[in-house]
């Protein structure tokens, strides 16, 4: 869909397929470091370890889905309510992205449309760090960018694009430091 349009994408040419949710990789992205969290504690500090990387993972799906959906819609809303919908899903770089990306396609009358559907896998486990990689074979064929002025559509995604992402922990809870559209790779969605 919009992977490649969009600010939240960084392309990055011939990066090799993730063949495994369990395989451990080494990412060149760009992601915060790890450090102790200065959040006050929660409740989830008294899970399990498996209870809390399950508890993690569906938090940070969640964010990663409600990014993906700001990204489709962010051209089409009122001026006030862009900075509100992308900082609840983002922080630098990814949101520097978004906010150029947004001013841009204003001032070029696009907008997206339609849906991505994620086909979300781990390339490694968040293990209770404060940044957390997730790989997503995105079928965007019922997405893209279109004229607002004409409402042609511009572009049309594709069913197998993959997508890495970094996600980062903050006090308010997961959010989007960087995406990377990784050219030269597909995938089969669902698999």
């Amino acid at each position: 869909g919009l992977a490649a349009a969009l600010p939240g994408c960084n392309r990055t040419a011939h990066v090799g397929p993730i063949t495994s949710a369990t395989q451990t990789t080494t990412s060149s992205a760009t992601s915060a470091p790890s450090t102790p969290s200065t959040s006050t504690p929660s409740t989830s500090t008294t899970l399990d370890p498996a209870a809390k990387e399950s508890q993690d993972r569906q938090d940070a799906e969640l964010v990663w889905r409600k990014f993906l959906g700001v990204l489709l819609k962010v051209g089409t809303l009122p001026a006030d309510q862009v900075e509100p919908a992308i900082t609840a899903v983002a922080v630098d770089p990814a949101l520097a992205r978004l906010r150029a990306q947004e001013a841009q396609f204003r001032a070029e009358h696009k907008a997206g449309y339609g849906q991505d559907v994620s086909y979300i896998t781990w390339p490694q486990p968040i293990g209770g760090k404060d940044a957390a990689v997730l790989s997503d074979c995105a079928d965007g064929s019922q997405a893209g960018v279109r004229d607002t002025k004409t409402g042609n559509k511009l572009t049309v995604g594709t069913a197998n694009t993959l997508l890495r992402a970094t996600l980062q922990r903050t006090p308010q809870g997961w959010r989007v430091a960087n995406s990377e559209l990784l050219e030269g790779t597909t995938c089969t969605p669902g698999k």
